[in-house]
């Protein structure tokens, strides 16, 4: 069953929405002049999380030409 236009862009703003959300946070962790193991674990698996999440973003708006990613 084909998704609507809407679900779609709804959930392209989702994605988007959360990505931002694992930039902001990255880019204060490293920041930081030293992480725990566990923070540098966090940034990897952060990093990967987005990664993820804008390739979802490109397989949903690549025959959108104007979803804006």
């Amino acid at each position: 069953m084909a998704q609507s236009t809407n679900d779609i862009d709804g959930l392209i703003a989702e994605l988007r929405r959360e990505h931002e959300e694992l930039d902001l946070r990255l880019s204060q962790l490293e920041r930081r002049p030293h992480l725990s193991v566990a923070e540098e674990t966090e940034v990897r698996r952060m990093k990967k999380l987005k990664l993820a999440k804008k390739d979802r973003l490109f397989a949903l708006a690549k025959d959108r030409p104007a979803a804006r990613i």
